[in-house]
């Protein structure tokens, strides 16, 4: 499927939010995005939009742009959020997933246990990003999908900043998403939604120990 070049932009700046290529605070221009990703002012206006809607940049009025900085109050904020939106859609999702979503899943925690052992922060990612739109599709929930996907964003990007800077929970948080797969994926609702907690408290976890390094 071919997609638009506004996607295109949306999710290339995404990515390189997410994996700090774009430092938290940094200033940026369209006209600065538009010349490194080769791709018209147009297209880049809609993805800064989009960009600024998923709260990964923010508009500063004759400044241009600024990737938005991390701060504990507005984690607390999302990840109280994120908690109530995952419970609905991890019990949606192991209800009504089919035989293929299933056995996708399965592969996904496979694939998610060998990138722990491997330390692969990439691969981690990925397989994390594959999971998340996995499970929203099983749970045919747009709204909540609409509603998640922004939030996942961010959370990758403090993700991406921990990973190897606090090995032991780290690989405690991945252990805990290839759990919750496989609940998903074996129809457990309750436990699922047991797992879903448990994921989110070891991510607050991580943000609270070592919230200030972000700002060293």
């Amino acid at each position: 499927m071919t997609i638009s070049l506004a996607d295109q932009a949306y999710q290339i700046l995404e990515d390189k939010i997410v994996r700090l290529e774009y430092q938290p605070g940094a200033l940026i221009s369209e006209k600065q995005l538009s010349d490194e990703l080769g791709i018209g002012r147009m297209p880049i206006r809609e993805a800064i939009k989009r960009l600024e809607q998923a709260h990964l940049i923010r508009i500063m009025p004759r400044r241009g742009m600024m990737v938005t900085e991390i701060k504990l109050d507005e984690i607390l904020l999302q990840t109280e959020v994120r908690r109530v939106l995952e419970r609905l859609i991890v019990r949606r999702a192991s209800r009504y997933a089919n035989d293929e979503q299933r056995s996708q899943l399965m592969s996904l925690a496979d694939e998610y246990e060998a990138a722990t052992v491997e330390n692969d922060a990439n691969e981690s990612m990925r397989v994390d990003n594959e999971f998340n739109h996995l499970v929203a599709e099983c749970a045919m929930n747009p709204y909540a999908t609409a509603s998640i996907m922004p939030l996942h964003a961010l959370a990758r990007r403090l993700y991406y900043f921990y990973y190897g800077r606090e090995d032991a929970l780290i690989v405690k948080i991945n252990m805990a998403h290839v759990n919750l797969m496989k609940a998903i994926a074996n129809s457990h609702e309750d436990e699922a939604v047991t797992l879903s907690d448990h994921l989110v408290d070891l991510i607050l976890e991580l943000y609270k120990k070592h919230y200030f390094q972000l700002l060293d």
